[in-house]
């Protein structure tokens, strides 16, 4: 469900307020845009169309002739619009109440600037991607902490109007708009970073370092491999060579995958997939021969 508030609009400077003959601009278009759109919806000829149609139209109506208040209904219509098109694109729209951070406003803008200034500073490209995650989840709580004190003050406002003369209301009136925009670009930026959040739900960072370790341990397999004549030493160096190699493979295509997701930069991402095309074929080839060398050693074994 959505919560929708009723805002009582006191007198609105905008420009939709000019008159246009004898109508308003702002009861002029909607008037217009409702008609064209809702006609286009019945021509189209089925029950659900006419249907939408007829709403549509009612709907301009009531926005073109209806009292002053009716821009109420129209703020309505926008919110379940915007609600629903964000829904389409995959950002939920938080309809809980927002849980207290931990941090104050200050705190979070100090931990903010500190994680940013970690990340122009790190070269690595893996650390980097932890600290943005890290970043982001503060960037969260930070919007979600401001969207709470503009609720507040919203509330305070919408309160003190009930009770004052009209000169105060149209001051207040002005103010409340400034809130509202206000919170619908919170609101805007939250989501953003919440779309950026999300990207880091089904991927795994691996660490450089273990990359590293396995390719160090790979080397010195390779290299005792060479070193080594005894037939029984030289069969369990093979496997444990085969079994470390698969596995830094398993470990460089699930960081390539990840940071596929993360990084915007073209070159970079054209350079992770040409490696990443690469290490799919070499994995093959591997699996391909660990299974061949697994059929032999099972005919070897029936034939005993």
């Amino acid at each position: 469900m959505v919560r929708l508030r009723e805002v009582t609009i006191i007198k609105d400077p905008s420009l939709l307020n000019e008159k246009l003959g004898p109508f308003k601009i702002r009861k002029t278009l909607p008037l217009a845009l409702g008609g064209m759109l809702g006609y286009g919806m019945i021509r189209k000829g089925t029950i659900d169309d006419i249907l939408i149609g007829v709403i549509v139209i009612a709907a301009s109506l009531i926005i073109a002739f209806g009292p002053d208040r009716s821009v109420s209904f129209e703020n309505q219509l926008q919110a379940m619009i915007y609600y629903y098109t964000l829904k389409s694109k995959g950002v939920k729209v938080n309809t809980q109440p927002q849980q207290a951070t931990s941090l104050k406003p200050e705190e979070l803008e100090l931990k903010i600037s500190e994680l940013k200034q970690q990340m122009k500073d790190e070269k690595d490209i893996i650390k980097k991607m932890k600290i943005k995650r890290e970043l982001l989840s503060y960037e969260v709580q930070y919007y979600t902490s401001e969207i709470n004190n503009v609720e507040q003050r919203i509330q305070e406002l919408k309160a003190k109007m009930k009770d004052t003369d009209k000169v105060t209301k149209s001051k207040i009136s002005i103010k409340l708009r400034e809130l509202y925009k206000k919170r619908s670009e919170l609101y805007k930026s939250k989501n953003k970073i919440n779309a950026e959040l999300r990207k880091f739900e089904k991927i795994t960072l691996i660490d450089n370092e273990e990359i590293n370790d396995l390719k160090k341990k790979v080397t010195e397999l390779k290299s005792q491999i060479k070193s080594t004549t005894d037939k029984k030493k030289l069969k369990e160096l093979k496997e444990h060579y085969s079994n470390v190699l698969l596995e830094y493979y398993n470990k460089r295509i699930l960081q390539n995958r990840a940071l596929l997701k993360l990084v915007n930069d073209k070159m970079l991402k054209s350079k992770i997939n040409a490696e990443l095309k690469e290490l799919h074929r070499k994995k093959t080839e591997l699996e391909k021969k660990l299974k061949k060398r697994s059929s032999l050693l099972g005919l070897l074994g029936g034939k005993k």
